[in-house]
């Protein structure tokens, strides 16, 4: 008799692992979404009309800007982001500071390396660029709100090295390139159809985590 419930004992201990190692496994899936926070350093840049005039120009500023991004594949990234800039004015006489700022939705293919961290990539994006500052009457002292914004189109590339799965530096250049076609005084907007294109250059060194 022992031996009977011994015997059914271990069978039925048999069947439970059996059953057990038949289960699926739970696999957790790659992180599809990263943030990018970076810090920015844009080259300056100029506003001139087509047919000649003043011309507005910046000098070099510094940064920073937030990306968050979401992976088709495992090697195609869409994104959105947003970065603003502090640049002087480069024009003898004048003073003053703007904010250049990129809101930019795009994508990144990258390239990956067998057995390495580095992760080579290249990219696209579309999106909206203003220069703000601030405008004053110097017989009244009375300030107005000034921006010049436009529509752009830029391709930017970089590398990525990986310090753990969630965690990786990131580096890149991007340039930009459109019409600042669009004036804004004190809420009053003006379209300005004969502009020339303008260049924007900017590095941008960060990290991304993967969540």
């Amino acid at each position: 008799m022992q031996r009977m419930l011994l015997a059914v004992l271990v069978a039925s201990m048999g069947g439970a692992v059996t059953a057990q190692a038949q289960r699926p496994h739970t696999v957790k899936p790659p992180a599809r979404w990263v943030i990018n926070g970076h810090s920015v350093a844009a080259l300056g840049t100029s506003v001139t009309p087509e047919a000649g005039g003043f011309e507005l120009k910046t000098s070099s500023g510094f940064g920073g800007g937030v990306q968050v991004g979401y992976m088709i594949t495992p090697r195609v990234t869409a994104y959105a982001g947003y970065e603003i800039v502090k640049q002087a004015v480069d024009i003898t006489g004048l003073a003053g500071d703007f904010g250049l700022s990129h809101l930019e939705a795009g994508a990144h293919v990258s390239f990956p390396v067998r057995n390495s961290r580095v992760l080579p990539y290249v990219g696209g994006w579309v999106g909206m660029r203003r220069l703000t500052s601030t405008l004053e009457d110097f017989d009244t002292g009375e300030e107005a709100d000034f921006s010049l914004s436009g529509l752009a189109a830029g391709l930017s590339g970089g590398m990525q090295y990986s310090l753990s799965p969630k965690v990786a530096l990131n580096g890149s250049l991007s340039v930009g390139l459109g019409k600042f076609s669009k004036q804004k005084i004190d809420g009053q907007h003006t379209e300005i159809p004969s502009m020339s294109n303008s260049t924007t250059t900017r590095l941008q060194f960060g990290a991304n985590w993967y969540p």
